[in-house]
């Protein structure tokens, strides 16, 4: 069966690569946001490993019908709920689209500075911008200036992604009014 949209499963105490396990033996499709880090052997060493970027989440494609998924989430050993919107208490829910591009921007094989984080942004800061280059070129968000730093910000279902970027990369989606826009041209220079 195949579906057009994802929900999101969260745990708690680090244990979403546990429930990646079971849903693999379950055969559920899933996704879980890994990039790649450096970890320290005991003789000293360092080992290039996979490892959550977010931690406590999961995203499961919707294949099965909601009483049925949730049957076979009842089975888990490890804890964890569905997370749902506050005011209808009905599931999160993503696009395939918007799917597609978070699993696009959480690919490990692009080394750059990115974050996923659940804390809240202030959306009303930045402009909405469709990256044109690069490997993420179609992917809409908004543009962000941090600590002298340009970030591209793509939401979903109440986490957020940062990727640094440069703003040569984006297009605005909207043009930028001008002050001189409200100016008519006989205004604009004085006369001699």
């Amino acid at each position: 069966m195949k579906s057009d949209s994802w929900i999101v499963l969260q745990t708690f105490f680090r244990r979403e690569l546990e429930v990646s396990a079971y849903l693999r033996q379950r055969k559920v499709p899933h996704f879980i946001p890994m990039h790649y880090r450096e970890k320290m052997q005991s003789d000293g060493h360092t080992q290039r490993v996979l490892a959550p970027i977010i931690h406590n989440y999961t995203f499961v494609e919707n294949v099965l019908p909601q009483k049925e998924l949730k049957t076979v989430l009842s089975g888990c050993s490890v804890p964890l709920h569905i997370l749902c919107h506050k005011d209808t208490g009905e599931p999160c829910e993503i696009s395939n689209s918007e799917m597609f591009e978070f699993r696009t921007l959480c690919d490990p094989q692009f080394d750059t500075k990115m974050i996923v984080t659940d804390q809240p942004i202030d959306l009303e800061v930045g402009r909405d911008v469709e990256i044109v280059h690069g490997h993420f070129s179609g992917i809409r968000g908004r543009l962000v200036r941090k600590q002298k730093q340009y970030w591209f910000v793509k939401t979903f279902a109440g986490l957020s992604v940062h990727l640094r970027i440069t703003r040569w990369f984006c297009r605005p989606l909207s043009p930028v009014p001008s002050p001189l826009a409200s100016v008519s041209p006989a205004q604009s220079l004085p006369r001699q």
